[in-house]
């Protein structure tokens, strides 16, 4: 009588990628860092700027790129660890810092946010007198500083979480330096301070919009949830078709280590005779799985057929 087989598809190292971009993992600790100095730099120029002028527009900008500039070294901080070398008590390394790194941002986001949106509130009941020629300047630099910025992170933000979330700051930072830029010419066109306090409101409302989607995206990783670019309906529609010895799949977890390093379990019912026929389908399953969905990390328990129908009987 065949026993159920526990079988994992580690016939060699190179089976397991411990991740399927470490060189451009170690480019993008590169650009972060180039990143996080141009951050710091216009950061201390806006708040200067921010309390000689009088604008919360300016204000609220220097105070997100406050925030960014943290979170942009938090970020570069979890990036060094995540590139640590795995061991037997973390067999997954260290990448799970990147997405709690995420979701702080996430959370830091929206405190910003909150912060913009009660201090307009109060000006707009007392306006304070604003530098328009300092507002302006300011934001153009603010601008020219952030869309290098993005320029420099415009492909490393592909490689996780982490650097997603760190692109999202520099995003919004780009749209207040936007935003600051269209309130001082309304401002010097009109006379009027409130399209100060519009700015302001505008930065606050992207800032959320970007905090909710990060929010989403990091918990969903944080809770083991199916990566988005995978229905588990269609993969077992699919090892049914592709594979016609199995005859039931249960117990199948689908999930998301960090960005762009998956995991898989799965019971397999299928019609094997011996352990060469029973090894050829895990190399199978293991073959579709990594080439169909990425999917570099996998363990499938065979439980012959045979054997269920014997003890049935």
């Amino acid at each position: 009588m065949h026993t159920d087989r526990l079988l994992h598809h580690d016939p060699s190292p190179h089976d397991h990628p411990d991740h399927p971009e470490k060189p451009q993992r170690s480019q993008g600790l590169r650009r972060l860092g180039i990143t996080l100095a141009i951050s710091a730099s216009v950061m201390s120029l806006g708040m200067v700027g921010g309390w000689i002028s009088g604008s919360l527009a300016l204000v609220a900008d220097a105070t997100h790129m406050l925030a960014d500039t943290f979170a942009l070294g938090m970020a570069l901080f979890a990036a060094w660890l995540a590139s640590r070398p795995k061991s037997l008590w973390r067999s997954y390394g260290y990448y799970r810092l990147e997405v709690l790194a995420a979701l702080f941002n996430g959370l830091l986001l929206l405190g910003i946010a909150v912060y913009l949106v009660v201090e307009a509130a109060h000006r707009w009941q007392d306006p304070h007198q604003v530098n328009v020629y300092w507002m302006l300047g300011l934001g153009v630099l603010g601008l020219i500083a952030n869309l290098t910025m993005m320029s420099i992170m415009r492909h490393a933000h592909e490689a996780n979480i982490n650097m997603r979330a760190a692109f999202l700051h520099i995003v919004g930072d780009t749209l207040s330096s936007v935003a600051v830029i269209v309130g001082a010419i309304a401002m010097l066109l009109t006379g009027i301070l409130w399209p100060d306090l519009v700015a302001s409101f505008f930065v606050a409302l992207m800032i959320v919009i970007m905090a909710i989607r990060l929010l989403r995206e990091s918990i969903h990783v944080l809770l083991e949830g199916t990566p988005r670019h995978m229905n588990p309906e269609i993969v077992q529609k699919e090892i049914f078709e592709k594979f016609k010895v199995v005859k039931d799949i249960h117990d199948l977890h689908i999930w998301e280590i960090t960005s762009h390093l998956f995991a898989m379990t799965a019971h397999i019912e299928a019609a094997v005779k011996d352990h060469d026929e029973t090894r050829r389908l895990i190399d199978g399953l293991n073959s579709f799985m990594r080439e169909k969905y990425g999917v570099g990390h996998t363990t499938f328990q065979v439980e012959p057929v045979e054997k269920n129908l014997g003890a049935s009987a």
